[in-house]
């Protein structure tokens, strides 16, 4: 009787606990150097539309469904896409006196599979640039970096070029509006 108990009880833990689980992976965008700077701005609000707006780190497979989102089990972002993406934009900001406000919603986050090891990190996104009138220009980027690979830890990396490029292209944005010069 004890040792049916024993056994009974021992499998209750493994459903309820998961006794090898794995504990999540939490990833950022990483510290390396920043190819572009922004000509200096001051950065208004950057957010994320939903489901974007939570650490979730988002994937579709679209060699099977690609309207379907699913997020990585054991895998998050230390913060959300818009605050990592936030973080960047104030490293790579420029130095002055700002003429243009820089405000940005990100409208897609997602680690894309066109196979099952082949992805890139997609990033879609609209910025929008005010100065002493309201509104100067608002502009959309759409990025897709490959090489993304098999996992969530790959992406990570794929997602920290694209935002870099995105910057780059951000800055070479903000740079030909004569209202931010």
């Amino acid at each position: 009787m004890r040792r049916a108990f024993s056994v009974a009880a021992l499998l209750v833990a493994a459903g309820c606990g998961g006794m090898n689980a794995a504990p999540p992976r939490t990833f950022d965008l990483g510290d390396a150097a920043l190819r572009a700077t922004l000509p200096a701005v001051r950065l208004d609000e950057v957010r994320s539309v939903a489901p974007f707006d939570e650490p979730d780190m988002w994937y579709r497979l679209a060699w099977r469904n690609p309207q379907e989102l699913a997020s990585f089990a054991q895998s998050r972002w230390a913060a959300t896409p818009a605050e990592l993406l936030r973080r960047r934009l104030q490293r790579a900001n420029g130095e002055g006196a700002a003429k243009c406000v820089l405000e940005i919603e990100i409208h897609e986050f997602t680690q894309v599979f066109t196979a099952k090891d082949v992805s890139e990190a997609r990033v879609e996104l609209r910025a929008s640039l005010s100065g002493a009138s309201p509104r100067i220009t608002a502009r959309s980027f759409a990025l897709a970096e490959p090489g993304a690979g098999a996992e969530a830890a790959s992406g990570a990396g794929a997602f920290a070029r694209a935002t870099d490029r995105a910057i780059a292209e951000l800055a070479g944005w903000v740079a030909s509006q004569p209202g931010c010069r």
